[in-house]
């Protein structure tokens, strides 16, 4: 077996819409409907521009058991973050500020890297990596 990148990443939330909106507002991706619909689960898949669904997204029903033990946001850090490979370092740090996100930038330009560092609306840690 060889791994090679990441498939996806899957975010629970009780926010759904918001979370949707930052991920395609920050990072880019187009909001698609979640196949796990039709098992009763409610949620989406933020696409690349590829079609690859990279980030899918569970809305938290506090009418189910669905996810039981699991709170979004909740301090645990069992996941210390998630990174993407990105490109158009100069572009999201304009998108950035004009959202008025909070972020941090780490210049690793000496490795042919420069990195971003934010947190999207469920406490989940985001690494954007920009390969010179």
């Amino acid at each position: 077996m060889q791994v090679s990148g990441i498939d996806h990443v899957n975010i629970l939330t009780r926010d759904l819409d918001a979370t949707a909106r930052f991920y395609a507002d920050v990072m880019g991706l187009a909001r698609a409907e979640n196949p796990a619909i039709k098992a009763g689960f409610q949620g989406a898949w933020m696409r690349d521009a590829a079609g690859n669904a990279l980030v899918h997204l569970v809305w938290k029903d506090p009418e189910t058991d669905h996810y039981a033990g699991y709170e979004p946001g909740a301090l645990t850090n069992a996941v210390h973050h998630v990174a993407f490979k990105c490109a158009g370092f100069e572009d999201m740090v304009q998108r950035l500020e004009g959202l008025e996100i909070e972020y941090r930038v780490n210049d690793l330009s000496h490795l042919g890297l420069r990195q971003i560092f934010l947190t999207d609306p469920n406490a989940v840690n985001l690494e954007l990596n920009f390969a010179d």
